[in-house]
């Protein structure tokens, strides 16, 4: 486990805001160094190359989805409740500026970033697509969705719109974000 001082929760914080704003291409540990004021050198004690830096910010997305999830059903909300905290979270981090879902910041040339990043990639959209997953046939089975096709099917349209909202919302503003929410609440028969 990497040590989490002050100056590492920094580097994660602006790793992870670079990277959910640039793309995996798009920032460099320059990018972080000059934010903090400190040497590349700084960052490279704690992440020797960017793979682990980048691996560290999914696997930490991994932990706290969990961590999440969990919270939302102890609480006891209805499918659509923790729907509905998947859709405000995305919003939120519009908000923050962070215009790319964690899972669609690594995937513009996917095929050429390292393996353990294209990994924990996949194990990131598989968590997050299995807890829509289950989402949804609770609440298809509770009367709270209405929707013919499947529900693998529906999940992955769900995240699939959610992704590509967030995109064209940093070029079309939050209002595109909204109107895909409310369209994919529509689609799933989703009433009040």
């Amino acid at each position: 486990m990497t040590d989490m001082n002050p100056t590492n929760q920094q580097i994660l914080h602006y790793a992870r805001h670079f990277l959910q704003c640039r793309g995996y291409n798009g920032f460099s540990y320059r990018d972080i160094s000059q934010k903090l004021g400190i040497k590349n050198a700084s960052i490279h004690h704690y992440y020797p190359k960017k793979e682990d830096l980048v691996v560290a910010l999914l696997e930490e997305r991994r932990k706290n989805l969990a961590i999440s999830i969990a919270q939302v059903v102890k609480a006891g909300g209805s499918a659509r409740e923790q729907l509905q905290y998947y859709f405000d979270y995305a919003l939120q981090e519009f908000e923050e500026g962070k215009t790319i879902c964690p899972p669609g910041s690594v995937i513009m040339g996917f095929e050429e970033l390292p393996e353990e990043v294209q990994k924990q990639n996949k194990l990131l959209m598989d968590d997050i697509l299995d807890w829509i997953t289950n989402v949804l046939r609770t609440g298809l089975e509770k009367g709270e969705f209405n929707f013919s096709d499947s529900v693998e099917a529906r999940a992955e349209d769900v995240f699939i719109t959610l992704m590509g909202a967030r995109l064209l919302s940093s070029i079309k503003g939050r209002k595109t974000l909204v109107r895909s929410i409310s369209s994919i609440k529509s689609d799933l028969g989703w009433r009040g």
